[in-house]
Order: structure tokens, then sequence, then C-alpha cells
């Protein structure tokens, strides 16, 4: 085991350019990439949020600063009464993502959240409400946020038996360029669906939301989520995902949580950056992060006839507390800068083959409720 880190403050363009010095000589190779921050997930009052598609992409131009932005309304609503989202919303939706999107200075995006719940199905229980739509024993398939890069005529509802499950959404959302990702993924035993999808459709449902395992509330209790553990049980049943994060405003006030490399701003480009898991998802600040393996980039699935040389640089915004790489669910390698910045490689000469890696950064600081700043790249897939 070798590792090198030293303190290091980088100028701030590296927070527009990261084509850094420093970095395995095949980096040099490839792709001048631009650091471009977003918004995953957001609602508006055509669902069970606030304000305006209006108010919400301004929002997310103007007050948050985003480069670009996803509103996500559900499908349906569980009130009483149930609705559809009407098709004259969703033409809304994407008439309102175009009108504020220009290139090179904002990109809004048209998604929706694919709502699946139990109840949807007929042997609920003893005692527990069904609505019917689908015979049999209850599936749980949490959320997905289903966005595109054109238009379509409608969504695709989780109601309409032909998008019930993850599979047949997948194949649809497939013909339409379109990407999905899973929704704030949930550690409880009823969730167990969640992630029963064909290993073909990873490259559709191509990200997860990932999220702290124990999370401070409102209420200022503190709760075991499990949101990591959660998906890093996927990675290591063989699942390919990377990570992103929304901050599921309801009140139409998206914050920058997820970072994408992006060869320029345009929706093409966002849309190239998430297929490909060249992203990586921060819970409050903007921390600044290059993660790579023997020079390739996070997302990205290699092969290494040695061990991997892992190259790591970030820039914080708050003393660093740790950095953490992890490989196949466990901890192969921590530091602790006690710096805003801070530049390491490490040589993994454990590796045996096929493994995940990928970083997870937590600063001293933390957010209103007191959760500690954290930062999680994509992994890199090894073999």
């Amino acid at each position: 085991m070798k590792t090198r880190w030293y303190r290091s403050i980088y100028p701030l363009m590296f927070l527009a350019v990261v084509y850094l010095c420093g970095m395995p000589q095949a980096a040099a190779q490839e792709k001048s990439y631009q650091l471009f921050w977003g918004d995953v997930h957001g609602h508006t009052s055509h669902s069970d949020g606030t304000g305006s598609l209006d108010d919400f992409f301004t929002n997310a131009r103007d007050v948050a600063k985003l480069d670009f932005v996803i509103v996500t309304d559900h499908d349906f609503g569980n009130g009483k009464p149930t609705w559809w989202m009407p098709r004259e919303t969703w033409t809304l939706t994407q008439d309102k993502a175009d009108e504020y999107t220009v290139d090179g200075k904002f990109i809004a995006i048209a998604g929706y959240e694919w709502t699946s719940r139990p109840k949807y199905w007929t042997e609920v229980g003893e005692g527990k409400a069904s609505e019917g739509l689908f015979s049999g024993p209850p599936r749980f398939y949490n959320h997905k946020i289903v966005y595109f890069p054109g238009k379509i005529d409608y969504l695709f509802c989780s109601k309409n038996p032909a998008y019930m499950t993850p599979d047949l959404l997948a194949k649809a959302v497939r013909q339409t360029g379109g990407l999905i990702h899973n929704a704030h993924p949930n550690a409880s035993a009823d969730a167990v669906d969640q992630f029963d999808y064909g290993r073909d459709h990873d490259t559709v449902i191509a990200n997860t939301e990932i999220g702290l395992d124990t999370l401070i509330s409102n209420d200022g209790k503190s709760y075991q989520i499990g949101w990591e553990k959660v998906i890093r049980g996927f990675l290591n049943r063989g699942g390919k995902t990377g990570f992103v994060k929304g901050s599921d405003t309801h009140e139409g006030k998206p914050a920058a949580r997820t970072a994408v490399f992006a060869t320029e701003l345009t929706r093409e480009a966002i849309f190239d950056a998430l297929r490909h898991r060249r992203n990586y998802a921060v819970s409050n600040a903007k921390i600044v992060i290059d993660f790579r393996i023997n020079g390739h980039r996070m997302g990205e699935e290699i092969a290494a006839d040695e061990s991997p040389r892992i190259a790591v640089n970030v820039v914080g915004t708050d003393h660093i507390q740790e950095l953490v790489i992890i490989r196949n669910g466990s901890v192969v390698n921590s530091v602790s800068p006690g710096a805003s910045s801070a530049r390491f490689e490490f040589v993994d000469n454990t590796f045996t083959g096929n493994s995940y890696y990928y970083l997870r950064v937590t600063q001293t600081d933390t957010d209103r409720r007191g959760n500690p700043t954290t930062a999680w790249s994509s992994p890199i897939w090894v073999k």
C-alpha cells in the first residue's frame, strides 16, 4: 500500500475547467471538460409543491445560480382525490423547459417522478387499502426520476400497466433517448424491489440519489436512513450506478446538489455526462472533486493489468475532515488532511480484480440541521 497526500490550494479556475496538472498521462489526451452544477429533483404546484414552473426555473437560474436544473413533478398524486398529471401540464412543462434553456448560460430539463406504490397491487394484506390496479402481491419499486433531451407526447406513468415496472419503464425511456435515476433509496425491508431491474437497463437507469446513512431531520432528531448503505448493497450485487443528488424541493427552490463534467453547457452535453456517470453528489456546499484511476474518470469501466493507481484532487469550502476511498463496500484507504484542499495518490496493492471504487469527502462544516457537508464521487469499475 502506498499513499501520498499533500495540501494544495488550487486557483478558482479549477471550478470551471478541470484539466488538472499532476494527473496521469492518459488524462492529458482526453477532452477538456468543464464542471457544471445542477439540481436533478424538484417540485412545483403542478404536483405536491408550491410555486409555478416560472418560479422554479427562475429561482434555479437567478437565485441558486445553477447551470442546469430538472423539474420533476409527480406523474400522479396519492392524496384525495387522486389525480394523474394532465397531458396539457406535461406539454406546458416541456414548453417552459425549452423557453428557459439558453445554450452556454442555463439548461432547463423537463422530467417527472415515476411514483410506484405497493397499494397498486391487489394482495396488499388484511386491513390495507388497495387501488386494485395490478393483480398479485405488492411490489415497492420506490420512485424513479425520468427526464428527456427532447419533447415526448406524454409521460410513462407508473399506474399504466405498460410502464408499471422499472424494466418496462426503462425500455420505453430508452427509445426516447431519455434517462432515469433512482430517487431517495429506501432502507426498509419493504423496499427490496427498488433495484429490481435487468442489468441491461443500467445504462438507462444510470444514476441513484445518494445521501448520508444517518440524517438529522428538521425536528433535530437523528434517523438511520441508510442511503449509502443501500446503494453499496446494490453495487455489491453487481449493479452499476453513478451518484447524483437532488434537493427534492417542494418550495420551488432548487439548490446545487449534483456536479457534472461536460464538454459544454448544452442539454445534449449534460445528458451525455449523466449517461456516462461523469457526475458526483454533494449534500450541502460545492465541494470540487476530481477522482481518477489510471487516468480514467469517475463513471468509467476499465481494465487493469496491475495495481490500480488512484489520484484524487479535492477543493473544499471548509476544512476537510476525512477523505475515504471505498472499494467493494469497504474502506480501503483514508486520510485526514486538516485543510480545505487536498491532493493524494494511492496504489491499491491488495487489488484482486473486479472491483468498484468511489471517493467520499466529509468536511467539518454542517448544513442548517447539523448534518456534515459530504460529497460522493461516482464509482469507477476496475477489472
